[in-house]
């Protein structure tokens, strides 16, 4: 997924004539980053659920599907860099 938006952000900077560079993480970030959004995410639907802030709840639903795709971006990236 990451190398597919990278790869259309470079054809539109061609097409509009400016120089981008996106960064391209490797599989330990990508790892480091769905660690870090479960572990916020959890905590966020614990606080929706002791607190009547629902809008909290959401959010942490939020980050622990963030944290799910990102699991399954790094388990299908092999770095080649």
């Amino acid at each position: 997924m990451v190398k597919e938006v990278n790869h259309a952000c470079e054809k539109l900077n061609e097409k509009l004539g400016i120089s981008v560079s996106l960064p391209n993480p490797k599989k330990k970030t990508l790892k480091a980053a769905s660690v870090c959004n479960f572990a916020v995410g959890a905590g966020l639907v614990a606080v929706g659920v002791v607190f009547p802030s629902k809008w909290c709840a959401v959010l942490g639903g939020l980050g622990i599907i963030s944290s799910v795709v990102l699991r399954h971006e790094s388990g299908s990236r092999n770095d080649e860099q």
